[in-house]
C-alpha cells in the first residue's frame, strides 16, 4: 500500500476527518452576513439586527451529514436595536456584558434530518444543525433548523463573490434565563426571556485561509483535510482543529 494512502488512513481513524470536504468562510465585513433578534414581550416588540457576522464551516457536498465542522461568531457590540440607550443597556453589564462576553457563538458539530444529503447546485436542503451555543459566558447543546444552499461558481455567482458558495439561513429560540440573562425588573412586560434568533450568511471556498493543522499536515496536499479553515490569527485557539488534544 503506498505511503500517501497509508497516511490518508491514519488521519481518518485519529481525527475522524472528512476528505471530502469544502471549507467556507462568510466576509465579516459583508453587512449582508448578519444576525437578527425577536423579542416579542406584551408591552413591546424588539428588533435587533447585528452585521460583522464572521463564519467559517466545513461541509461535505456529497454528505452534508459526513462529519461537519464549523463555528459562527456573531459580535454583540453589533447589535442595534433603533435606539442608541437600550443599545447601552444591552451591552451593558447588566444584560449581555459584551465587555466581558465579547460574541455570541454557534459551533457546528453535527448535522442530521437532511432533506437531501447531498447539495445539488442552486438547490435549497433542509437540515437540523447540531451544536453549541455561547452567550453570556454559558453553552448549550442546541438543535437548529436551517437551510442550506450551494452554488458552483459560474458568472453569476462571481458578482456575489469568487469561488463555490454556500447559503445558510438559520431560525431557531432561546430564553435568556438559560443563558444566566436576567430581565431587570425596569423592564418588565417589555423584554421576553424566549428570543428568536434568525441568522443568514454567504461564504465562499475562495475566502478559506490556509490549513490550521500545521504539523499535522506533512504536504500542502492534506490542505483538503482542514476541518475549519478559520482565519490565521485564530489557528492556534481553534476549538475545530483536529490537532488539538482531545478533552
Amino acid at each position: 500500500m503506498k505511503t500517501k494512502n497509508i497516511l490518508t488512513i491514519v488521519l481518518t481513524l485519529v481525527f475522524g476527518l472528512n476528505l471530502f470536504a469544502q471549507s467556507f468562510s462568510a466576509d465579516s465585513k459583508d453587512g449582508r452576513n448578519q444576525a437578527s433578534f425577536i423579542s416579542d414581550a406584551p408591552f413591546e416588540k424588539i428588533v435587533g439586527l447585528a452585521s460583522g457576522l464572521d463564519a467559517t464551516v466545513m461541509i461535505n457536498p456529497s454528505d452534508v451529514t459526513e462529519n461537519p465542522m464549523g463555528k459562527v461568531k456573531v459580535p454583540v457590540n453589533g447589535i442595534k436595536t433603533g435606539i442608541d440607550l437600550r443599545d447601552e443597556h444591552l451591552r451593558s453589564e447588566m444584560w449581555l456584558n459584551s465587555a466581558k462576553y465579547p460574541h455570541a457563538v454557534f459551533q457546528l458539530t453535527g448535522i442530521k434530518n437532511a432533506s437531501s444529503k447531498k447539495l445539488n447546485d442552486g438547490q435549497k436542503t433542509k437540515v437540523t444543525l447540531v451544536g453549541k451555543f455561547s452567550v453570556h459566558g454559558v453553552t448549550k447543546e442546541i438543535e437548529v433548523p436551517a437551510t442550506l444552499t450551494y452554488f458552483k461558481e459560474s458568472e453569476k455567482t462571481k458578482a456575489k463573490a469568487p469561488g463555490n458558495l454556500l447559503v445558510a439561513n438559520a431560525d431557531f429560540s432561546i430564553k435568556l434565563s438559560d443563558y444566566g440573562i436576567k430581565i431587570p425588573s425596569m423592564v418588565s412586560g417589555k423584554l421576553n426571556d424566549e428570543v428568536e434568533i434568525k441568522t443568514n450568511f454567504v461564504a465562499s471556498d475562495a475566502n478559506s485561509s490556509a490549513n490550521p493543522c500545521g504539523a499535522c499536515s506533512p504536504s500542502k496536499s492534506n490542505e483538503k483535510c482542514n476541518p475549519c479553515a478559520m482565519k490565521k490569527a485564530e489557528a492556534k485557539s481553534n476549538p475545530c482543529n483536529p490537532c488539538a488534544p482531545k478533552k
